[in-house]
Order: C-alpha cells, then structure tokens, then sequence
C-alpha cells in the first residue's frame, strides 16, 4: 500500500472535503442565527418603566447592573406625512441599547438637541456640531433656536425621524407625564425570563422600585431562540444528510482501494498473515487517514465557515462543532470502511490471485453470444458491480438533489406574499385615520385622537372621499373595515407586564361567528361577549378565562381603564388564512357592540382598503396619497415598507440557503471527480487486459466516454426526480408555517449543475485519454 501515493492523496483529499463540507454548512447555518443574536446580545434584558432620578441613581451604583439607557418619547407631530417623535435618550440609551454612535455629545442643556443624519438630509440642510438651528420642535407652528450638540450616524431614509433633546427639555414639554424607562443592562449571562427576572428583583432591592414596573426586553426570546430571524435552518437534518453523503464518498474511495490491494492481501496470507492481522493493518490505514484528513477539513471548513458568515462567528460555538464532528467524522470513517476491510480479512491466497477490481458479486451470464460494442462493455461493466453503480449513482444523485432543495427554497421565499398574506389581504394600501392629528404638543391633543374622530365625524365615512377615491384610475375595489385604536396591558410570562396599543378589528355579529371555525380554545359568542366585555385574543398572548386591561376613549373625552375577558383564542396565520380581518394579524379582537358601548362610536370605520389593478400600484398610490395630503385627519399606509421589513428579515436565512448550495456544489463536483479518478487508476489492469485481447485506445475512451456518460445521466435523473420531489415537499411544509414560499425553479443551480456534469465528463474524458497513451499493455497488467 505504500507504493500507490495517488491513490494515498486522494483518499486523504475525500475525508478532508467531506469534513470540510458538514463542518462549513453548519457554521454557516449556526452562524446565520447567532448574526441575528448579535442584535441583542450586548443589550439591556429588562426594562424598568418610571424611574425617578434618585432610583436611576441607585440604579447606576449597583454592582448587579453593568450599564443603564434612559428613554423617554415625549410626543409626535407630522410634517410632509412624516412621523416626527420628539424623545429624551441618555448616553448608554445610544452607544448600548440602540448601538448607534454619534458625532459630538448628547444633549445636556435646555437649548441643545441632537439630530440623526437621515432627518437633516430630509430637511435638505447641512448642520455640523455646534451649529444653531431655528426649528419647530413640537410642530404647532412655534421656532425657537437651538444648538446641535450632537448628529446620530443614521443615514437610512425613512418614513418617521427622531429629534433628541435634553431631559430638562424633556420635561419642561412632557409636563406631568413625563416618564422615563431604564433599559437596564444586568450583570448576568442569563437568558430564560425567569432567571432574568429573579436577577432582576435582587438588583432592585432597596431601590422603591416594584416588580409590575419591569419588563422584559426581546433579549431573552432572541438569545434563547424563541424569536429567530427568517426561516430557521434545520442544521441536525442538514448535517446528518451531509454527514451521510460524506460517508457514502469515503465507503467508495476506501472500497475502490481495497479491492485495489486484493492480490496483495492474499499474497500477504501465504506467508502467514492471520485474519486479524490483516483487519488491523486495514484498519490501522483507514484510521491514519482520518487522523490526517480530519484536521484538514476542520481548519478549511473554519476558514469557509468565517467567510460565509462572519458576523455570525463565534469561536466556543466553533470550537464544540468541531470536537463533535471530529468525533463523529472518525467513526464515520470506521463504519465506512468497515466492509471494505472485511473483504480484505476474508480474502484467501487462491481468491486473491484471480481477484479483479470491482468484480463484486459477478454473476455468469447465461448469453452466449453478445455484441462487444463500447457502449455494450460500458453497460457490462456497470452491471457486473451493481454495488459500485448504486453507490456513484446515490453519490452524485444525492448531492445534486441536496443542492436543488436548497436552491429551491433559498429562491422561492417571497416577502411579498407574506405581508399580503399577514398584513394587507385586501390591498396593497391602506388608508388609515391618524391617532395624533397634527401635533401631540397641542393642548387639544389626545392620546386616542382617532376615537374622537370617528366619534365625531369619521374622515373615512365622507362620501366626498370616496367617491375621489372611486374616480381613480387602476383601483379595482375599496373595502371599508370597522377598528378603533386602543391599549391592551397583559401580564406575560414569569410576570413582566406588557402594553400593546393599536387598532382592534371590532366586528359584527356575522363576522363574531364567522370566526367560530378560525378559534383554537374557547367560543365566540356575540351576546356573551358584549354581556361581560369579551375579547378574542391571539393565543400566544393569554388563554382562555384571561383578564387584560382595556384602555380607550370614552364617548365622554375621559379616558376609559376596564377589565375584558379572554372568551377565545387563536392562531394568528390561522386566522388570516381561515377568515382575515384587517388590520391583518391583529393581537386582539372585538365586537362592534363592546366599542361602541365603551367609546360610544356608532360609525367605526377605521380602515379603507384599497386593492389596484395588476401593474397600476405607483400610479394608484401616488393619486391616493395627493387625495390623502388634502386631509390632515388621514394617513397612507403601504405595503412596501412591511415588504422590505421582511425581506431584511429572510436576507440572513436566504443568504445561508444559497451558500449551502454553493458548497454543496463545489464539493460535490470536487469528490465526483476525485471518485472517478481513483476509480479510473483502479482499472488499469483491466484496460490492459482489453486491450491486450484487441480492444484498440480508442474503444477503450469510447467506453469510458459511455460510462460516465450513463453515471452522470443517471445522477442527474436521480437528482432531478429526487430535488423537485423533495423541493415541493419542503417548500409546502415552509408556506404552510410561514405563507412565504412562492415556488420557483432554481434555473441558475440547475443549469449550473448540468454544466459541471457536462465539464466533469470533458475533463475526466481528456484526463481518461491522456493516462490511456502513457500506458502500456505490459505496465498495465502489472500495475495490480
């Protein structure tokens, strides 16, 4: 065995890319999910709603607390249908909880604000630090100047900006409701919410601080994995299928060598080597070439691994992958060289003499005459080994069949379909009544402005609008939907509290029942829900028999605080997919009745959906927003924005699909053609003796031209039937979580994988071609 170093190395270069190839996709798979960790990795684990000065103080010199962000939106207006939020932040608000930097300092002073970049490219004005402005902070009409004492590196356009000022500013404009939440950085590596929360309530000792004032952040459900990004790679799945391809290209090389060294093994048991010796010495080689390739691959795979996804690297995570998949890698190796050595242990001297590479389990053929054409030796050849042949055909099959699922999917994820699907399932524009109408500041504002709206006169219910709306060009259909905007406040897991405040779908009595069949717990009952304040409520929210607190405004201006009770739940897609309502996807559900008899509003119209003719979208919007900008009292809202919310949300999980594919493909094609080159050196006995019974080189080229031609045709079919199968499979199963697959062929990966087959079969025919002229008849029948 020590004579054959080409036969060594590419045996050495199979283990290596098969440990390469399961070690890089899982950290690339694992390092797409730690990626979308980093965004809360280093951020606050609790937040502490109404701090005082004095508390924030304690809260600073605690040994428990690493670091503490102060927040506080103090209010909103519109300018040019843009969405400005007056807000306090602190320091380590900025540089730890929102990991923005900035040029210059906070604001410290009642006349200094600071400013994020994309707002002063909005207002189209170049201001550097320490520049005074003339602005209306407040937006009722009111400039005063102030000094910039900061600009936010924030540079993406967006629909909404942020002016930051001081808080001595911050509570000069938010009077008595000015209130401060504590993004509170614990001194712990915790990540469930009942260890966060138990460290949190040992932080707060002493400080007159409750524990109904702490919530949780997304910090928990993000490092836990409850929350993750896009769609989840199923990594155990995907490395026991690369696991096992690897294994089945390492079986055929060490099988192929085996059989190689057949006459050797039986020479060796005529000067008196046992069984077992031979097993060992089998063995023994098989063990220090997984010793050698094993360490190989790991450091390539770590090196892929990096490039593929080096945000998400991290080195204990790398370092644990790799001890498991050495581990498992030098047991693989043993189980797939198991059979091979046991051909080598029971061979006998008499066996060995007469053995023939790839002979396998020959039967005789009961034809007696048969027409020695090269493809027909092609087609004999495979036949005689029916092992070697499903062994490539699997290999290669498998392979491209992995590749085609991945691609499959990675190219099938439709954002679009899933923001109609969840959010717009009547169309693709909403026009919304404004909660805030004008300016918050304005002493006339309300925090439920739109219930006053619509309880005094609807914008949304004038006929004036629709029928501008209905002039239109390109809207096919306007459809009106009952909400009013109000607050739930629930208690979530381990006890922190939580506020959702938005439009609740308020129905009539049909659609209440409608929603029967879309329920998974409870009954929805229309009189029993208007009797006893009844809700219907998502049911990863709360449960059946449930308390929430309702907040609104009532028909009177006050603001109305009363307990609902939960009489049914259900699943959000569900839900949209059974019997959608919009606003789509909605936390919680009401009757028509309830609101009206907590807020008096009779005319509840919140939503107008506006659906547009195939290719008619920019000019239908366009015209909707220029009939909206008439009216203060309405909003525009799109489609668009949640698309590209999504598809930042799919870019890390569509990214590591196509890299998969990638190195599936690569690596598939690198140990095809090293399995056909170590099959092809194997064979040169066989050749000579062909060619020594009149077989000509060129019969020789056209046979192996013909076999590898059936090997790559076979695989293909198999990669084909296998890939669409299994794609329409997975992809099925993903819409139906997710409603976000649109299917659709992979044309690039598949024409690039009939291209490789196409190069493969050149390259290994001119390779085939070149050995067959170097080599001799005599040196042939040698060489084994």
């Amino acid at each position: 065995m020590q004579a054959d170093k080409r036969n060594k190395a590419f045996l050495l270069l199979t283990i290596a890319i098969s440990v390469c190839m399961v070690f890089s996709i899982l950290l690339i798979s694992t390092g797409t999910q730690e990626k979308f960790k980093n965004t809360q990795r280093n951020k606050a684990q609790i937040g502490i709603l109404g701090v005082t000065d004095e508390q924030t103080a304690q809260l600073h010199q605690n040994e428990n607390i690493t670091w503490v962000g102060e927040y506080s939106a103090i209010g909103v207006f519109y300018v040019e249908n843009k969405t400005i939020t007056v807000a306090y932040g602190n320091e380590d608000y900025f540089l730890h909880q929102e990991e923005k930097t900035f040029q210059g300092s906070v604001p410290q002073k009642a006349d200094e604000i600071m400013l994020p970049q994309n707002y002063l490219d909005f207002l189209g004005k170049s201001y550097q630090t320490g520049d005074t402005i003339s602005i209306d902070l407040t937006g009722t009409g009111q400039k005063a100047e102030y000094t910039l004492s900061g600009v936010l590196n924030n540079t993406k356009e967006s629909n909404g900006y942020f002016i930051y000022v001081s808080k001595e500013l911050a509570q000069d404009l938010a009077k008595d409701s000015f209130q401060v939440t504590a993004y509170t950085r614990l001194n712990t590596d915790a990540i469930s919410s009942t260890a966060i929360l138990n460290f949190a309530g040992k932080a707060i000792q002493n400080t007159g601080i409750v524990e109904e004032q702490v919530m949780l952040t997304e910090y928990s459900a993000v490092m836990s994995g409850v929350i993750t990004s896009g769609i989840p790679i199923p990594v155990p799945l995907l490395a026991a299928l690369t696991a096992i391809l690897a294994a089945t290209i390492v079986y055929g090389v060490f099988y192929t060598k085996i059989v190689k060294n057949v006459q050797m093994f039986g020479q060796l048991r005529t000067v008196g080597m046992t069984k077992r010796q031979i097993k060992r010495m089998a063995s023994k080689e098989g063990r220090l070439y997984a010793l050698a390739g094993i360490p190989l691959g790991l450091v390539i795979g770590v090196l892929i691994g990096f490039i593929g996804c080096p945000d998400g690297f991290r080195l204990k995570t790398t370092v644990i992958y790799a001890v498991l998949i050495a581990a498992v890698a030098f047991v693989t190796v043993n189980i797939a060289i198991f059979k091979p050595v046991r051909v080598a242990m029971n061979t006998s001297p008499v066996e060995g003499a007469k053995y023939l590479a790839y002979a396998g389990k020959a039967k005789s053929s009961s034809k007696l005459h048969r027409k020695l054409t090269p493809f027909n030796l092609a087609k004999i050849n495979i036949q005689r080994n029916k092992q070697k042949a499903v062994l490539t055909l699997l290999m290669l099959g498998v392979s491209g069949a992995l590749l085609l699922v991945t691609s499959t999917v990675a190219g099938s994820i439709d954002p679009a379909k899933q923001a109609s699907f969840k959010y717009y399932p009547a169309g693709n524009i909403l026009i919304q009544i404004r909660n805030t109408v004008g300016s918050s500041f304005d002493n006339e504002a309300e925090p439920y402005g739109s219930a006053k709206l619509q309880l005094e006169e609807n914008p949304l219910e004038d006929q004036a609008l629709m029928q501008e709306l209905e002039k239109v060009d390109g809207i096919e259909k306007i459809t009106a939907f009952d909400s009013v905007y109000m607050t739930a406040t629930f208690s979530g897991e381990s006890g922190s509290i939580t506020s959702i405040s938005d439009f609740f779908p308020t129905l009539n009595r049909e659609q209440t029942e409608e929603k029967q069949a879309a329920l998974s717990s409870g009954t929805a009952d229309y009189d029993d829900m208007v009797e006893k304040n009844g809700i219907l409520v998502a049911e990863d929210i709360a449960q059946v028999g449930d308390t929430l607190k309702i907040e609104g405004r009532a028909f009177d201006g006050r603001t109305f605080d009363v307990e609902a009770v939960v009489v049914g739940t259900y699943n959000r897609s569900d839900l949209m997919e059974d019997s959608p309502v919009v606003p789509g996807s909605p936390y919680f559900i009401m009757t028509y009745d309830t609101a009206k008899k907590l807020t008096g509003i009779t005319e509840q119209t919140g939503i107008l959906a506006i659906k547009n003719s195939e290719g008619c979208f920019d000019e239908v919007l366009t015209a909707v927003q220029k009939i909206a900008d008439k009216n203060e009292k309405i909003e525009v809202n799109t489609i668009e924005q949640t698309i590209k919310n999504i598809q930042h949300r799919y870019s890390a999980s569509i990214n590591a699909l196509y890299m998969t594919s990638a190195i599936l493909f690569v690596f598939g094609s690198i140990s095809l053609m090293n399995m056909l080159m170590v099959d092809f050196q194997n064979r040169k006995r066989e050749f000579g003796l062909l060619e020594a019974v009149g077989v000509t080189r060129k019969q020789l080229k056209a046979m192996l031209n013909r076999e590898i031609g059936i090997y790559l045709g076979g695989s293909l079919a198999i990669s084909l039937i296998c890939g669409s199968i299994f794609s329409v499979i997975v992809c099925r199963r993903l819409d139906a979580i997710n409603h976000c697959i649109t299917l659709k062929l992979p044309w690039f990966f598949l024409l690039a994988l009939i291209c490789v087959l196409l190069v493969i079969y050149l390259v290994f025919s001119m390779y085939s071609k070149m050995e067959l002229k170097k080599a001799s008849i005599l040196s042939a029948i040698k060489s084994e």
